[in-house]
């Protein structure tokens, strides 16, 4: 987890928010290729997240790598899940038109993920500033404090993306 405490705090924090701004970017972008490359970038991530924790697990580190990882994590995870959703949504605009003609459905699409990539990215961007300057503390920091962090940061993605949604279809129904 050393790899958390190296470099400056404002350094690591614009290099990974820019990195994790290019992979959100990819899953969206990849939709052209009708979801497949989106898939691939997912795929890709999800094996190396999963192969990390398994290596982790099995070296006895399980807690200190949940630790340095989900503190921000949980935010970033999250934002690529909802970046790879919206090249979905791109995809499946190509290769399921519908009663459209192929390319208003692909500017449709394209309209619809945009907004939905776009919503990511201050979630991006605080998982890349937790990354930056908290993580590298999660050593020292107590159980509670990275457990409420873990909590907290996926508490509020989960609520953005989870929730309000429905609240606000609830309240769209109640105006009219």
């Amino acid at each position: 987890m050393a790899i958390y405490k190296s470099g400056s705090n404002w350094g690591s924090f614009i290099g990974i928010t820019m990195n994790n701004l290019q992979v959100g970017l990819k899953c969206f972008v990849y939709g052209v290729t009708g979801g497949f490359g989106t898939m691939y970038i997912m795929f890709h991530n999800g094996i190396m997240l999963g192969s990390f924790q398994t290596f982790f697990a099995q070296q006895d580190v399980f807690w200190e790598s949940v630790r340095g990882i989900w503190i921000h994590g949980a935010m970033e995870i999250f934002a690529i899940v909802i970046e790879t959703m919206a090249g979905l949504i791109l995809g499946a605009s190509i290769l399921f038109p519908g009663t459209y003609s192929r390319l208003d459905s692909f500017k449709s699409g394209m309209r619809k993920g945009l907004k939905i990539w776009l919503s990511t990215m201050p979630f991006t961007i605080m998982a890349g500033f937790l990354e930056g300057f908290i993580t590298r503390y999660s050593n020292v920091m107590p159980n509670v404090v990275s457990a409420g962090i873990i909590l907290m940061t996926l508490s509020l993605i989960s609520w953005y993306y989870l929730v309000y949604p429905f609240r606000q279809m609830d309240i769209e129904k109640i105006d009219i």
